[in-house]
């Protein structure tokens, strides 16, 4: 064997490991059935750590008082809404992607958000809330409190919205579903993934041209040097949200280019960890917490992959949370965090099923019925040009 063939035959033993890892390597594109992933599971394991991290915030009356707000500047539960995020991207793009239209997408997006939302809005106010005010039934029904709360919720305006009498002593007083806060900037996220999927961000054509732009955006515009997220004001918080929507909506577009494997999750934790307290820690946070994300969605977890893809409990767990653990401070004052939030879960999941099968998935089903309604109704009054747009 002469030199050369010798130095072929040692370069191609040491590229054999890496080419049999390489042929064995899936891409994101492969996982994105929702049989072949579980996404279900971890949007459901995300609304639970929120409920835990919010246990110890309702129950103490500060965020300091969660483990790991310490460690990493950020409470379980804000890390939760971060892979929420994320995977809306994802989720979210997919969505638009195989949507039948502008609209269809829309009318898709309202239905998930806001048929869950004004019945979990309604029942707080006028059933659960004057169960435990401090006020008489009559006196609590005409306090215009209760109409400003509705309002002020179902706008999406804020998620502090008081009622009137109702948890003013607690150790959070006056909270009464803080978990809403969040949901007009996922609805900003999925306007801006309109108007960008609207002017062609998922064009094949241009998709390496989109992602390239989508990358290149989210690290121009999201480093920064860090501050508390106490202090940040409302732009603070739509570029922060931004940052782990678009990072989903960034995998979604590169999804046939995208290896999955456990292997890279150290490397990118060693990444966070390194970055924590410098202008690049929400960068580093969204890349790691998203593979992360990724990688732990191709573990089958049994039949509870199978069973979140019939019963998506996330949402409802999420919304319904939070009064809920207040009504049992309410009840058990000076209980435990983590008994509390024992014991909000074996409320909160059926409460959650119930908005699954009852609000929901029925809401969801008229997606396409609501879409070609509304597309018949703005055809008469609209531009041709403005509705070939948006039907298109």
């Amino acid at each position: 064997m002469s030199n050369l063939d010798q130095t072929k035959t040692a370069h191609l033993g040491h590229m054999l490991p890496l080419g049999r890892l390489l042929g064995r390597m899936r891409y994101l594109s492969g996982y994105l059935a929702a049989e072949s992933n579980s996404f279900g599971v971890v949007r459901l394991a995300m609304a639970l750590a929120v409920l835990v991290s919010h246990s110890y915030l309702l129950a103490r009356g500060t965020s300091s008082a969660e483990p790991l707000h310490s460690l990493t500047g950020h409470s379980l539960g804000e890390h939760a809404v971060q892979v929420f995020f994320f995977l809306s991207g994802i989720l979210v793009a997919q969505s638009f992607d195989r949507s039948r239209s502008t609209l269809d997408f829309v009318t898709g997006r309202v239905l998930r958000i806001f048929p869950g939302l004004i019945v979990c809005v309604l029942l707080t106010a006028l059933v659960f809330g004057p169960l435990v005010s401090m006020l008489e039934p009559a006196l609590y029904f005409t306090d215009t409190g209760v109409l400003r709360y509705i309002a002020r919720t179902l706008s999406l305006s804020t998620g502090s919205a008081p009622l009137p009498g109702v948890f003013e002593a607690h150790p959070l007083p006056s909270i009464v579903n803080m978990s809403l806060w969040t949901l007009k900037y996922e609805v900003l996220c999925y306007a801006g993934l309109a108007f960008a999927g609207a002017a062609g961000l998922f064009s094949a054509r241009w998709r390496k041209v989109s992602a390239a732009l989508l990358a290149a955006f989210l690290v121009l515009v999201f480093i920064e040097q860090p501050k508390a997220i106490e202090t940040y004001t409302a732009l603070d918080n739509i570029r922060y949200f931004s940052l782990f929507f678009g990072m989903g909506t960034l995998a979604y577009l590169v999804r046939d280019w995208l290896p999955i494997h456990g292997a890279v999750v150290a490397p990118l934790f060693a990444v966070f960890v390194a970055a924590l307290g410098t202008r690049f820690g929400e960068l580093a946070a969204a890349l790691f917490l998203g593979y992360a994300t990724l990688w732990v969605a191709t573990l089958s977890f049994g039949p509870l992959r199978g069973l979140t893809n019939r019963y998506d409990l996330s949402y409802g767990a999420y919304i319904y949370a939070c009064p809920i653990q207040q009504m049992l401070i309410e009840k058990l004052p000076g209980i435990d965090p983590l008994a509390s939030a024992a014991l909000a879960m074996i409320v909160v999941l059926p409460a959650a099923g119930l908005s699954w099968v009852l609000v929901e998935r029925p809401a969801l089903k008229q997606r396409h019925r609501v879409s070609d309604a509304l597309a018949g109704t703005l055809r008469r009054y609209l531009p041709f040009e403005l509705t070939r747009k948006i039907f298109t």
